[in-house]
């Protein structure tokens, strides 16, 4: 069996689960499982959010080999798709080779749900959290509107800037200035709930869940730094929050 295959294979699988918000150790087992059912010999996996290093020993030779995973987005549809060709692949039910054709398809795959669903389901949640957090009727429409915005300036900001902090703090700031805005216009509005539900697209859910399960599995480098990246997103929102709320002074 070619040892390059078998490195590609693993690492397409580990970068997929990665870029698309799986956990480091998931990342490394899968990895070092398609490469022992591989009949590799010495295998070891590392993966960090960024990066992954895979190496193991064919007829005597070692193979190493690192792919960075710059940009991370959340599709938990992949990682459920990847999770079953490496068991199917582990169980013997498919070969390498049509195993990594099956990952190149997985990897190409578009979202499920198209961008403006995606969209109005962010403006769902946050009108519909806004409501939870103990707004009423009126203050559901500005914010599922602001929380819309918010959606939308962080996936167009992202196009152009590549520090994630910066495209936060503008997609929040921008939704608070519709909240403030909103509260203008119509004073009875409660501005500390519309804002509330308007961040809720930005909230680093995934994140933080990451971070803790990647601690507990003794992953100390991946599980800190994810949850330094949560602290990062939940400042940029607490920043642009506090500049809109001092207009109100």
């Amino acid at each position: 069996m070619s040892s390059d295959l078998v490195m590609d294979t693993c690492l397409l699988a580990g970068s997929i689960i990665l870029k698309n918000g799986g956990e480091t150790y998931r990342t490394e087992e899968t990895m070092a499982l398609i490469a022992k059912a591989a009949g590799m010999d010495d295998v070891n996996s590392s993966a960090t959010p960024t990066s992954i290093i895979l190496s193991f020993r064919c007829s005597g030779l070692d193979h190493t080999r690192m792919v960075r995973t710059p940009k991370r987005t959340t599709n938990l549809n992949k990682i459920t798709l990847v999770n079953d060709v490496s068991r199917q692949f582990v169980g013997g039910k498919v070969n390498l080779e049509q195993a990594y054709r099956t990952l190149r398809e997985i990897d190409q795959k578009k979202q499920i749900y198209p961008k403006w669903l995606q969209h109005l389901a962010a403006a769902t949640a946050s009108g519909s959290f806004s409501m939870l957090a103990g707004g009423d009727w009126s203050s559901l429409v500005p914010s599922a509107v602001a929380g819309l915005i918010v959606n939308l300036s962080q996936e167009y900001l992202e196009q152009f800037v590549r520090m994630k902090f910066f495209t936060e703090f503008s997609a929040a700031l921008l939704g608070g200035l519709f909240a403030l805005l909103s509260v203008t216009l119509f004073p009875q509005l409660p501005l500390s709930i519309i804002i509330i539900g308007a961040m809720l697209p930005l909230f680093p859910g995934i994140a933080i869940t990451n971070s803790l399960r990647d601690l507990m599995a003794g992953d100390l480098v991946a599980g800190v730094s994810r949850g330094v990246e949560a602290m990062l997103t939940a400042v940029s929102v607490a920043v642009a929050t506090a500049i809109i709320l001092s207009f109100t002074r």
